[in-house]
């Protein structure tokens, strides 16, 4: 009896939290204005859908192993991206991709630019989503972005082309159950090219984990939405408003509809980790007590330095429990406008300034903080926060002028082998 209540308070529990982390989800998607974002991202992919496809069917058509793969890639674009009236929308994007091959070069360069920028834009939506405000520089985005467009098609042919083609079919054609495990095949795919986008296109490490469960929920929903965009479309006749553009408006709408759930798949895998932090702390560090947890920041960017090494954002989170994503964020946005830290191409923030040459003032100028006074409770943890305590009452007591003090000796007094929080 007692071993059942036990398993039924641990039950509820576990959907509160479901509970809070979908309110936390949807807070994050309408903060982000992902409604909005889908349809900019569906009028752009609108454009850049012929552009993107040539490209693709280009460089594997350059590849003869691959011939017999290309058919099937098309029918599977066409079937999965287009689930109604796919036929029509067929028809009139092989007769868009038949008259690519008579471009000259400045339209083959204008084609393969109008691609880059769906995936430039792409990654603007992913990391407003991640809260990131600093983006991958021009060279390191068309690399990037080129190895994309190339090396995928050609991993994913290599994997059916020899794999699938040879071995796989042949024994689902003797089985009953082959539509079934075609289903699951391609929702694997699905759930895979969803796990990786979330992984790489943000600006900042993800953790696979959340990249994996923000994949899921894509995953999921777009298969719910291709059923409910079916029965929608089969009852509503755009035909008779739209007559022969009626395949355009359709396609536009669940090209939105596509983005939409994407984009709660990605806040999902996003909020993940602030969602982890708030649960954790159960009470974000005081706003007034910023200032402190500033100085804590540079701190352990400054040890990392000693060791030759950096920080990601993940890292100083673990350091800093009590603190919560956005807050973090917050703050280092403000240290990288005074040029105190910068970030790599990798994300991983350091010190961009010597801390001989940097002052107490400098550190307080570089936000709107507040100054605490003597009189208020700091927590004190650490040495750090003692040598932070002394400076705010020698301040108090002295003047501003002790402001200006450096900030290397206050970080040098820890005895090594002491607690580096």
């Amino acid at each position: 009896m007692r071993k059942s209540i036990v398993l039924n308070a641990e039950m509820q529990a576990q959907l509160l939290r479901l509970k809070c982390l979908a309110r936390h989800v949807w807070q994050h998607f309408r903060e982000d204005r992902c409604f909005e974002e889908a349809a900019s991202l569906g009028y752009t992919s609108l454009l850049a859908m012929v552009p993107l496809l040539a490209v693709i069917f280009g460089i594997v058509a350059a590849f003869p192993v691959f011939a017999d793969w290309s058919a099937n890639l098309k029918s599977f674009i066409f079937s999965n991206f287009m689930p109604s009236a796919s036929e029509q929308l067929e028809n009139y994007l092989q007769t868009f991709l038949a008259s690519v091959s008579s471009l000259t070069l400045p339209g083959t360069v204008f084609l393969i630019i109008t691609a880059l920028l769906l995936m430039f834009r792409i990654e603007v939506a992913f990391n407003r989503i991640w809260r990131v405000d600093r983006s991958r520089t021009l060279t390191n985005r068309v690399v990037m972005y080129w190895a994309v467009l190339t090396l995928g098609p050609l991993l994913i042919g290599s994997a059916i082309a020899l794999s699938a083609q040879s071995f796989i079919n042949p024994i689902l054609e003797q089985n009953e159950f082959a539509p079934v495990w075609h289903r699951l095949g391609a929702l694997l795919l699905s759930w895979t090219v969803f796990t990786l986008i979330f992984y790489l296109v943000p600006h900042r490490p993800v953790m696979f984990r959340h990249a994996l469960v923000g994949a899921l929920l894509s995953t999921l929903l777009y298969e719910l939405a291709k059923l409910g965009f079916v029965a929608y479309i089969s009852n509503a006749n755009y035909a008779v408003i739209y007559g022969a553009l009626a395949t355009i408006p359709i396609f536009l709408f669940w090209l939105y509809l596509v983005w939409v759930v994407v984009l709660l798949g990605a806040s999902l895998a996003a909020s993940l980790t602030t969602y982890d932090d708030t649960e954790r702390a159960r009470g974000e560090w005081p706003e007034s007590r910023n200032f402190q947890l500033l100085f804590r920041v540079v701190g352990h960017l400054w040890h990392a330095q000693l060791e030759g090494g950096k920080l990601s954002d993940t890292q100083l989170l673990a350091m800093q429990p009590k603190a919560g994503d956005r807050q973090l964020q917050g703050l280092l946005h403000d240290l990288e406008t005074s040029r105190i830290v910068a970030r790599d191409d990798e994300g991983e923030w350091r010190l961009a300034r010597d801390l001989h040459e940097l002052s107490f003032a400098d550190l307080y100028r570089s936000g709107q903080y507040h100054l605490p006074v003597p009189s208020e409770e700091l927590p004190v943890e650490s040495p750090w926060d003692s040598e932070f305590a002394t400076a705010l009452t020698e301040i108090y007591h002295r003047g501003t002028k002790e402001l200006e003090r450096p900030l290397r000796p206050m970080y040098g007094k820890i005895n090594e082998g002491e607690s580096k929080e």
